[in-house]
């Protein structure tokens, strides 16, 4: 994590940025033989005009393997109402895997691969298009006042790095290619409920033939609700 800061907050702070606010609910329930049903429903805005707002209503099911893996999918429906003419409703599937590098480790830390198969209904123009496009996660979470998360009251920093990739002959729309910076603080009152302020760094190509090196850079600033309901 010290070494994700080291790298990355330079970059942050540089250029001009645009902000964004993200608030998400994220209900889980478990099952048994290791199945866990995940769920997240979240507003998502803009300071800046054009003002534009997104809802997403997204369902995950896993099973865990083995202290190893997971296997992951989830399935999610957004909608993105804006004043300007680009409003999309988008039906997004994905498939994918989760490996702990250390499981029971003070340190929880891994990666997640998956791939998502895009459906997007571009609402003025009345066309869908399809694009399928992978995503990776290195991630990490660490309890700054406990020895483990596993104890209540804890107060615990985690971050991420996170990296979209869609084929240029394939990219029909803006920002689809591009790579997140996650840091932040969690606190885990029990064993049913996570309260989260992250700091989400953003960078995006902004048109088709955009190069990486012209990306367009938003702060988004997230705030979860993690409840476990069972």
């Amino acid at each position: 994590m010290l070494l994700l800061c080291q790298l990355f907050i330079p970059q942050l702070i540089q250029a001009q940025n645009t902000e964004q606010m993200w608030l998400e609910y994220k209900p889980t329930i478990t099952f048994p033989k290791d199945y866990k049903l995940a769920m997240r429903g979240s507003y998502r805005t803009n300071f800046v005009d054009p003002r534009w707002r997104t809802l997403e209503l997204r369902l995950m099911p896993e099973k865990k393997l083995n202290k190893h893996v997971d296997i992951v999918a989830s399935l999610s429906f957004l909608e993105t109402l804006q004043y300007e003419a680009l409003s999309t409703s988008e039906i997004r599937p994905a498939v994918g895997g989760r490996w702990h590098f250390l499981p029971g480790r003070r340190v929880e830390s891994g990666v997640l691969a998956r791939v998502e198969f895009r459906n997007v209904y571009k609402q003025e123009a009345q066309e869908w298009t399809y694009t399928t496009r992978p995503r990776l996660r290195i991630f990490a979470s660490l309890p700054l006042t406990e020895k483990s998360m596993s104890a209540d009251h804890v107060l615990y920093a985690t971050s991420f790095v996170e990296f979209f990739y869609q084929d240029e002959e394939a990219l029909q729309e803006r920002y689809a290619n591009r790579y997140w910076i996650r840091l932040g603080l969690g606190y885990k009152l029990n064993k049913k409920i996570k309260l989260e302020l992250l700091f989400n760094r953003q960078d995006s190509k902004n048109t088709i033939t955009t190069n990486f090196d012209e990306l367009t850079k938003e702060n988004i600033f997230v705030f979860s609700f993690i409840h476990k309901l069972n």
